[in-house]
């Protein structure tokens, strides 16, 4: 017999202010206009045309009130970005169809296109800041690259990132991987963060983002250039088996 303990918890809201005005400030660059209520702070206004607007309403979790002519035409609660995106774009094409383009969710990377392929990623990265990354084959030239991808939107690293690696490319003779290397690069960024080594199992390979997101790579930070898929999706799985693994790994030292 089914029982109230047979549903999952709703989940979290993983959305902060922070989160939702760079999503805005990404459609502002686009050309769209973006106010803040002269009321109401916490409410952020996305103009679609001279008639639709959409509502951004922020708190203990997020609200996307569509409007015509100030009346309601849509709602919906959103917990983390994948699901604002997905619910903005769906109230924004209902309005200008075609005319509304979405941020993507997936992009290819290939050999002969570098420089589209570090722009493709910090394009699905947009506004959001790196929280922690998962990557067994990470080198030092790793952490570079991802300032390259970063260097070409808006995105950052967070203040207290958290990197998992393995002994692939923390021993040997000349490590590539170091200590002193993630600390020069956490110089760079003036920021703070931990690093740890995980068991040399792991394969997966993925970065945490902020709003609730995780990008998954089908190739190493260090070789971002071949040819491999990546896509956004939400970090519900990925965060919870991150956070496992880091409390089994240790700091590299």
């Amino acid at each position: 017999m089914s029982s109230q303990s047979d549903f999952p918890t709703l989940p979290q809201s993983r959305l902060s202010r922070e989160d939702v005005v760079n999503y805005l400030v990404e459609q502002r660059q686009r050309g769209y206009q973006v106010f803040q209520h002269p009321q109401h702070g916490h409410v952020l206004i996305l103009v679609l045309d001279d008639a639709h607007q959409i509502r951004f309403v922020v708190g203990n979790e997020c609200q996307l009130q569509g409007e015509v002519h100030g009346q309601p035409f849509a709602i919906a609660n959103v917990t983390n970005m994948a699901a604002l995106r997905n619910a903005a774009d769906g109230m924004a094409r209902r309005v200008l169809g075609d005319g509304w383009s979405g941020a993507p969710n997936r992009a290819r990377v290939a050999q002969d296109t570098p420089a589209t392929n570090l722009a493709s990623i910090s394009n699905l990265i947009g506004g959001a800041a790196v929280e922690g990354i998962f990557d067994p084959y990470l080198e030092n030239r790793s952490l570079a690259s991802l300032i390259d991808i970063l260097s070409f939107g808006n995105g950052s690293v967070a203040n207290g990132v958290r990197v998992l690696s393995t002994a692939k490319t923390t021993g040997g003779q000349i490590p590539r991987l170091t200590r002193a290397g993630f600390e020069a690069w956490l110089t760079q960024l003036t920021i703070r963060g931990e690093i740890r080594v995980m068991p040399p199992s792991e394969h997966r390979r993925f970065i945490l983002l902020s709003g609730g997101q995780s990008l998954l790579l089908g190739q190493s930070l260090n070789s971002i250039h071949k040819n491999e898929a990546v896509r956004l999706e939400p970090d519900t799985q990925d965060r919870a088996f991150f956070d496992q693994v880091w409390a089994q790994a240790k700091p590299l030292t």
